[in-house]
């Protein structure tokens, strides 16, 4: 019962504090404390200009965020998402050079603390782009990007590659592995010659990678197109290793099967032992 009563009081008191106007005159008067500080500090003093800039900026990487996310998978944001990246990229370069009644609006934002939100967001939006080689998709000529002429003739013969694929991919028909081999064939080719290295992950735009991995999946796992190419490789190893073993059955059958072994022993005799056998032939005629 006793417990009961100090729970009731303390219960009391709270809602009492909660339910106090003097309380929310303490809070509103902290809070006008705290934006007078800051208007202090900050507003009277920064061109209006640079906020302005800085709205832009914020709008411009809300947007291309958006947009890397909604085009994620598959991964296509480096297509989709090239006006978002351009206009991100040219307001952040106005936030760096703008300068308003001699005031460098970029010793406003940048660099000024420890926590470095503008510098810190805009180098962790622009990492997914240079993550995925996205520049190499374009020709950059002026900064102003257009379709680099490799990248269009990919696509051109991936969508041939998809379209026969659609075409030929019926369930009574099974001749689609065999209808579009060479045009697979060749995509895989010219693939392979965007790149230094065989893989091309860390150099090859990454819309060009993700469609390319997404049609050998398809072509291997869904299709099962790579069987045919099983067939001659097992064919040739078959050659390889039957040839391999002829030397050896040629001596085998040279050393148990040949005419050597129907000859006399006399003539199997080395000349070694027919050397001996001569010397002690003339001792004893001496003799």
């Amino acid at each position: 019962m006793f417990k009961f009563c100090v729970l009731f009081v303390i219960i009391s008191i709270f809602v009492k504090l909660e339910a106090n106007p003097e309380n929310d005159d303490i809070y509103y008067s902290q809070s006008q404390v705290i934006l007078r500080d800051n208007g202090i500090r900050y507003s009277s003093s920064y061109p209006s200009q640079c906020f302005e800039i800085l709205k832009e900026f914020a709008e411009n990487a809300s947007n291309f965020t958006l947009c890397t996310i909604l085009h994620a998978r598959p991964i296509t944001l480096c297509e989709k998402c090239i006006k978002d990246y351009v206009k991100f990229r040219d307001k952040y370069k106005e936030l760096l050079v703008a300068v308003v009644n001699g005031t460098s609006c970029k010793s406003i934002f940048l660099s000024q603390d420890r926590l470095n939100a503008v510098q810190e967001y805009h180098d962790n939006i622009l990492s997914v782009w240079d993550k995925g080689n996205c520049n190499d998709c374009y020709n950059w000529t002026l900064g102003i990007p257009s379709l680099k002429s490799t990248t269009i003739d990919f696509y051109r013969m991936s969508n041939d590659t998809k379209d026969c694929i659609s075409k030929y991919n019926d369930p009574d028909n099974s001749e689609v592995c065999n209808k579009c081999m060479q045009i697979y064939e060749e995509l895989d080719e010219f693939y392979k010659t965007l790149s230094s290295d065989s893989i091309g992950v860390d150099s090859v735009c990454m819309d060009i990678v993700d469609s390319m991995n997404a049609t050998r999946s398809t072509w291997s796992k869904t299709l099962n197109c790579c069987n045919l190419r099983r067939t001659p490789e097992v064919v040739f190893l078959s050659c390889a290793g039957i040839i391999s073993f002829l030397p050896i059955l040629y001596y085998i059958t040279v050393r148990y099967c040949g005419p050597i072994r129907d000859l006399p022993n006399v003539l199997k005799q080395s000349r070694f032992k027919q050397t001996i056998l001569r010397g002690l032939s003339i001792e004893s005629r001496s003799d």
